[in-house]
């Protein structure tokens, strides 16, 4: 019990005041609204507004949405691999929905799948109309069955993030539905407008203050695109209150490199989608793009196109995985053609590459003929918003070949469970975990206490050797001193050398993670691992007296997807300080290291001959 308290102390010592005074606000709220529904005056104090709404239809927008497996005439659902058929009764209906996890109703309220479904590409007319009514149908059927008034309707179906999703979709199926006069009809176009009234209403009563970060954005946008598309003085309100919110949190949310600052390459790209929506909105509904906007359009771009593999696709770093809903070389490729459309520059390199913990992602790439690595050596996140934070400080990716190696273990899903603390987990990510501690307390499904802190980043390149270094404090919570400090060295494409120094006094148990894509075969022999996937081969070399243990661990390269995968962990007690080092050989050989146990150093021969001596900089 006092472990938990412990816990739930540093968690909102972290926060915002105004995040506990909106957070005991919402609750309060709550509370009483709970009371209204059991009163039976809900219907009375949340009825929709019956007036009509004057509302101009944005054109459509260039940026595509994604969906699963949904067909609306057969009332299939399908989200995160889940799958539901949708009763006809409305009471029926909104307990089978309610049934589902938390993430799923939220998936089900958004509503953009609509626009994936319209979006499809269809040479029969005959058939794009027929779903264009399916659409229709549904948005009726929708609203009788999950109206304000209804019981448990705010915990999904009216949550302020759900709501402000579902805000930018109905707006944009306005301009969508315009092509088939003879399904949108004048009455529709009414409802859907009174809708988008009544629901931007709400949003303004409840933006989501207490939680912020890309919730409160989200909010943002909704507001930005109800100011667009409604005439009327609610749209006036969204427009000044999300333009001046708009500024603030992209100041606050794109760091100096680009990145969004929760660190999280998915809500990147995500957040990067969002910022292109509402910049081209604006463009095209005649209204000037704000230079802040502008920029924020560019950074993000930049960002983006960097932080790939050679696939295409993301490091699955802190709650990262693939999406279904976005793909990112869509995402990447609109925002370029917008900036030179636009004439929007990039973010100078300068920015690009500075060591600013607080203000950069701290994800550095270094790219060969044959490689792509990406190291992890930034903080959690935002100090107030974790939420989507992982224990993966100082862990690193590769490709190799133009295939993933060396992969994090992504995210199955976001529902406390197994599978979602080992997610979070130190041990499923490439780095060191000291006596079974986490490297961050993480907690619940999105809970931070103490959090690993980065105290020294450094980017160098010496003798065609590029070194990538790190230090977090992650474990002095465990021990005053104690530190991880790691270096990974790309030597070209001749070999990767990771060096742990693991500061501190006293006898200590550690495990160094090495987690390998599911299409990597392994050979384990004689203090080495034989690896390769296809026609690249790698030898695994480790330089320390460490135990060398393969096991299968989970990956979760999608929500709702499990592949078994090889995995290499590293395990001694030793005494601290201590170094130990691995190698990853493309070329065979010997290992170019050596480690000196009176200081902790490490000399390395260069692939040219030279030779090169690492010092730990504690």
């Amino acid at each position: 019990m006092a472990s938990k308290a412990h816990v739930i102390f540093w968690s909102l010592y972290h926060l915002k005041p105004s995040m506990i005074y909106w957070r005991v606000h919402r609750t309060l709220k709550g509370a009483g609204i709970s009371v209204i529904e059991r009163t039976g005056l809900a219907a009375r104090f949340f009825a929709s507004p019956e007036e009509n709404v004057p509302a101009s239809s944005l054109p459509r927008l260039s940026g595509r949405y994604h969906c699963e497996d949904i067909d609306l005439s057969a009332r299939r659902m399908q989200f995160l691999r889940d799958v539901l058929i949708l009763p006809e009764d409305t009471a029926a209906l909104r307990d089978a929905v309610a049934a589902k996890p938390l993430l799923w109703q939220f998936h089900f309220g958004y509503h953009d799948y609509l626009l994936a479904l319209l979006q499809r590409e269809d040479a029969d007319a005959q058939r794009a109309a027929q779903r264009a009514a399916a659409v229709t149908r549904f948005l009726s059927e929708w609203e009788a069955a999950f109206p304000l008034s209804a019981v448990g309707a705010r915990r999904s179906a009216w949550h302020p993030y759900v709501l402000s999703i579902r805000i930018e979709s109905w707006v944009r199926l306005s301009a969508m539905l315009e092509e088939y006069p003879g399904v949108y009809t004048d009455t529709r176009n009414a409802s859907l407008s009174r809708g988008v009234e009544h629901m931007t209403r709400v949003l303004l009563r409840n933006l989501e203050k207490g939680t912020m970060a890309n919730h409160l954005l989200r909010n943002v946008k909704a507001l930005v695109f109800a100011g667009l598309f409604l005439d009327t003085s609610t749209g006036a309100q969204a427009r000044r209150l999300g333009m001046k919110l708009l500024e603030r949190e992209l100041r606050e949310q794109v760091l100096d490199d680009g990145c969004h600052f929760e660190r999280s390459p998915m809500y990147h790209v995500s957040m990067t989608n969002d910022v292109l929506d509402m910049a081209e909105a604006m463009a095209l509904a005649g209204s000037t793009v704000p230079e802040f906007l502008a920029e924020a359009v560019a950074r993000m771009t930049d960002f983006l196109r960097r932080m790939r593999h050679p696939d295409g696709e993301i490091p699955f770093f802190n709650d990262s995985t693939r999406s279904f809903f976005l793909r990112t070389e869509e995402v990447l490729a609109r925002g370029e053609a917008l900036c030179r459309e636009m004439e929007w520059g990039a973010v100078p390199t300068a920015a690009a590459t500075a060591v600013k913990p607080r203000r950069a992602s701290g994800l550095h790439t270094v790219g060969t003929a044959r490689s792509w690595l990406v190291f992890d050596a930034g903080n959690v996140g935002p100090d107030y918003q974790p939420g989507h934070a992982h224990c993966d400080t100082l862990s690193y990716e590769w490709s190799l070949d133009g295939r993933r190696f060396i992969t994090d273990t992504g995210v199955y899903h976001y529902r406390e469970s197994p599978e979602r603390h080992y997610s979070r987990s130190t041990a499923a990510h490439n780095t060191v975990e000291i006596d079974g501690a986490e490297q961050s307390e993480i907690w619940k499904s999105f809970r931070v206490g103490r959090r690993a802190r980065i105290r020294h980043a450094q980017r160098e390149e010496r003798d065609g050797v590029v070194i990538l270094r790190g230090t977090h404090d992650g474990y002095t919570r465990l021990r005053r001193g104690m530190l991880h400090e790691r270096a990974v060295v790309v030597a070209g494409d001749s070999w990767i050398a990771v060096v742990d120094w693991l500061h501190g006094s006293g006898r200590h148990q550690y495990r160094s993670f090495l987690h390998l894509h599911p299409d990597v075969t392994i050979e384990p022999a004689n203090g080495r691992v034989d690896m390769r996937r296809g026609d690249s081969r790698v030898v695994f070399l480790s330089e320390g007296p460490e135990s060398l243990i393969t096991t299968e661990t989970e990956y979760y390269p999608a929500f709702g997807e499990k592949v078994p995968r090889s995995s290499v962990i590293l395990q001694n007690n030793a005494l601290f300080p201590h170094t130990t080092a691995y190698v990853l050989l493309l070329e065979g050989g010997n290992s170019p290291l050596s480690l000196n146990e009176d200081d902790g150093s490490v000399d390395i021969r260069l692939p040219g001959g030279e030779a090169l001596t690492l010092r730990s900089r504690f």
